[in-house]
């Protein structure tokens, strides 16, 4: 079959990239970039179901390392910790964890924050299981703040302040020796039974002030100049890569998977999306070469 540039709109009409046999397609053969912006949304399309992917953790072995960097070292400065995360389990999850303080922790239906001496707790209720959760820890001219979805659920006016470069994981432990909430001493623990994507850290820039609508049309970026590392997870391919300008390596530990999962959806109010990846994505079926619904 030839290749066409074409589009249909919502009222019916047909845009091609040139003249050509809708039924037959045996006259021309046209093929032509530039068709259709980097990424051209056109229609509403419910959440999870829009192009990207995600981590998928066993909850047994396996998690994200990063090597220490002073990329986590924030001392006084503002920060932020985010990221989207879907628990299959309500255990005791270490959402992410550095050696020393500024971990956040998953136990039941309650959120913890330690801050290298005393975990802080959010009421019961604020965790579900089986759904996208976003989670941003934020410190702000010195007071952290812990969000659920938007909404502060913890303030810690004594946080830590770390003050040397640091390792983090991301969905369980840095070493048998860290602390938090529930830690098994001497074990690996804390380990992230579910997905992770779109994990970012901005270090000197507080996201949010405070509360805040969730980012949910479109991956993260890093449109915050102070953006150290950021996990998009969109391609399988490459689903570890860091996109912000540091390229921080990411050691898979255990073997996590790429999982085409996403909490994002694409709103608008027309029938069609074509994705920059070349997916295109209806309201309703229709033949792509006649264009008839």
């Amino acid at each position: 079959m030839s290749t066409v540039g074409a589009r249909l709109k919502n009222d019916g009409t047909l845009l091609t990239a040139g003249v050509f046999d809708e039924v037959t397609q045996s006259t021309h053969s046209i093929k032509i970039d530039g068709i259709f912006a980097a990424e051209l949304d056109e229609h509403t399309i419910s959440v999870g179901s829009a192009p990207g992917g995600a981590a998928e953790l066993n909850g047994t072995t396996q998690y994200l390392g990063l090597a220490s960097s002073p990329n986590f070292q924030f001392g006084t400065a503002d920060f932020t910790v985010e990221g989207y995360f879907f628990l299959k389990a309500l255990s005791y999850t270490r959402l992410w964890s550095f050696p020393n303080g500024d971990n956040v922790e998953v136990q039941d239906s309650t959120i913890y924050y330690w801050n290298g001496a005393t975990a802080s707790a959010s009421s019961a209720g604020v965790i579900s299981q089986d759904q996208w959760i976003h989670v941003a820890l934020v410190k702000r001219s010195g007071v952290v703040n812990l969000y659920v979805d938007g909404v502060s659920r913890i303030t810690d006016n004594s946080p830590l302040n770390s003050s040397a470069a640091r390792a983090l994981a991301i969905g369980g432990e840095v070493s048998t020796e860290v602390g938090g909430q529930n830690p098994t001493a001497g074990t690996r623990d804390g380990f992230l039974n579910g997905y992770i994507t779109n994990f970012r850290v901005v270090k000197g820039t507080a996201v949010y002030t405070t509360d805040f609508n969730v980012p949910n049309v479109t991956p993260l970026t890093t449109v915050v100049s102070d953006t150290v590392l950021l996990l998009v997870m969109e391609q399988s391919s490459n689903f570890l890569a860091d996109s912000s300008a540091s390229k921080m390596p990411v050691t898979n530990v255990g073997g996590v998977t790429f999982k085409a999962a996403t909490p994002f959806s694409m709103s608008t109010d027309t029938p069609m999306k074509q994705y920059s990846n070349g997916i295109l994505q209806v309201k309703n079926e229709f033949d792509e070469v006649t264009g008839i619904v």
